[in-house]
């Protein structure tokens, strides 16, 4: 019973008014759908992004050891050409398109954090 009345509350449900089911039902429909569509955007990326994920979060705790990783992974690519064994440009087209898509997803990211803080720097200059 109480899981119900804090579920309505957190709806917008008044405690004294009784909201028919179909109602409830679809207000609690509207508040799923956002949800469903991050997961589902989320498991788009699938494996991709699970690694993505573990390599920002290495980079963020070792980003020295990062920098120096890179640097040699970058060496070995120039020296060996692994690339030439593998099909060339259909590699490298998808590693550029896996790349280019990394790039973006976190330009959006960034380009929303400093729009939220601008919007909330603006917020705190207005007067009352």
């Amino acid at each position: 019973m109480m899981n119900s009345e804090q579920g309505d509350r957190e709806l917008g449900i008044e405690a004294g008014a009784p909201a028919p089911a179909e109602a409830r039902l679809q207000l609690k429909r509207e508040i799923l759908r956002p949800r469903l569509a991050r997961e589902k955007k989320s498991d788009a990326l699938g494996d991709i992004g699970m690694a993505a994920s573990l390599a920002r979060q290495f980079v963020r705790q070792h980003p020295y050891t990062s920098l120096s990783g890179a640097a040699l992974a970058g060496v070995w690519l120039i020296r060996r050409k692994p690339w030439r064994a593998l099909g060339g440009s259909l590699l490298a087209g998808l590693l550029a398109r896996q790349a280019l898509t990394l790039l973006l997803s976190s330009g959006s990211q960034l380009l929303r954090g400093l729009t939220a803080a601008a919007r909330s720097r603006q917020a705190s200059n207005r007067m009352p």
